[in-house]
């Protein structure tokens, strides 16, 4: 039996483990979103608006030429930005125009996910008039009943891979970071809002993904003819030059091989000062403890052997195992708390795993999380 199946009969429906602990992440996002400068681009209304830690600076209408003519839109955008003094690398959100995506919706029987992913696949290809390996899409399920039988109204949105490189160009020659491309059916102030709560954005999927193992496969089966062809010229007009390029590249494969060599012992012993360095703060904390109990040392190496690099303890508060354990540290950033907390959640010797407090504190994150041991472990 395997975990969706456990949570099914738990809630009494299909739910994913990504599903189970969003709304943590979303929390997570909220704070980091909250912080961060965004623009949002409408391509379909001509809309323009921004945000400043989370509070709405402006908003303008482009006029039609500009959704129709890339070169004035460009022109345009960057004017109003250094109009509006928008900082260099600020978020943007990107709402495609209609032209640019296909978009057609279907009924389908009820399913798990991954089925359904799966037969969206099979059924996508079928309907979108380009290449399998030419774009991407983004679909939306609802649940519905009907005649007493469980279905998926499905909408899904596919975008030409040029389509999206013209967008990704759009936003790296403005300066900006282009966090998302909506392609769901979504209005301009839904954006916002599902940015803003915290929610995660619609995942894209490719179709395809041949078209570069492809374009190698070719690549290798030319390769030795053109390299036989050039070779025969090389012996004819330069025999002695192409001896020393020969052993120019026999010279280059065996520093590329010791350079390989050193990259991976160079990681192990990254690894290896990662770990030392636990060891270290937790003979640290071991030291300073005034008479620890066995419980609570054998609770700190549990959650020692969860902690990833950028990412340490600073106080442990046990007072019981049947009471919350509260923990205290640091971290780098929202990056590796959130991968601290993804660990806890996913060693099984938590119920619940709660972030309590998150700040900024010069160079490091300064956390407190709650947590609460199962039965079993107590």
């Amino acid at each position: 039996m395997v975990l969706e199946d456990v949570l099914m009969m738990k809630y009494g429906k299909s739910i994913s483990v990504e599903e189970l602990f969003e709304p943590v992440l979303c929390a997570l996002r909220c704070r980091w979103r909250l912080k961060q400068a965004l623009l949002l681009l409408s391509l379909q209304t001509g809309q323009v608006a921004y945000w400043q830690n989370g509070e709405h600076s402006w908003q303008e209408q482009l006029d039609e030429e500009c959704l129709t003519n890339k070169q004035r839109l460009a022109d345009t955008l960057r004017e109003m930005l250094l109009k509006r003094e928008v900082e260099e690398g600020a978020m943007v959100l990107l709402l495609p125009a209609a032209a640019m995506m296909h978009s057609e919706q279907m009924v389908l029987p009820s399913m798990r996910r991954r089925e359904l992913q799966a037969v969206l696949k099979w059924e996508i290809q079928q309907i979108v008039p380009w290449p399998e390996e030419d774009y991407t899409y983004s679909f939306e399920a609802t649940e519905f009943s009907e005649a007493g039988e469980q279905q998926y109204q499905v909408t899904f949105t596919a975008l030409q891979d040029t389509s999206r490189a013209e967008l990704e160009h759009l936003c790296s020659s403005l300066l900006l970071k282009l966090q998302g491309i909506l392609l769901s059916d979504m209005t301009f102030d839904e954006a916002a809002e599902k940015w803003f709560t915290g929610k995660q954005l619609p995942t894209v999927y490719r179709q395809k993904q041949k078209y570069l193992h492809g374009a190698a496969a070719a690549f290798g089966r030319w390769l030795p003819k053109v390299s036989g062809a050039a070779l025969a010229l090389a012996l004819l007009a330069y025999g002695g030059a192409w001896g020393g390029c020969y052993l120019a590249q026999r010279d280059l494969r065996e520093v590329e091989q010791r350079l390989a060599q050193y990259a991976e012992w160079e990681q192990r012993m990254q690894e290896s000062k990662a770990v030392e360095h636990r060891c270290q703060r937790l003979e640290k904390l071991l030291a300073t403890a005034s008479k620890p109990s066995k419980e609570a040392v054998g609770e700190l190496e549990r959650i020692c052997r969860q902690m990833i690099p950028g990412c340490w303890l600073t106080l442990l508060e046990y007072n019981g195992s049947k009471k919350p354990l509260v923990l205290q540290g640091q971290a780098v950033d929202n990056l590796a708390l959130e991968s601290f907390v993804e660990q806890l959640q996913k060693c099984g010797n938590y119920s619940r795993v709660e972030l309590l407090q998150s700040q900024q504190q010069g160079n490091v994150l300064v956390y407190k999380l709650q947590l609460q041991m199962k039965e079993g472990k107590q």
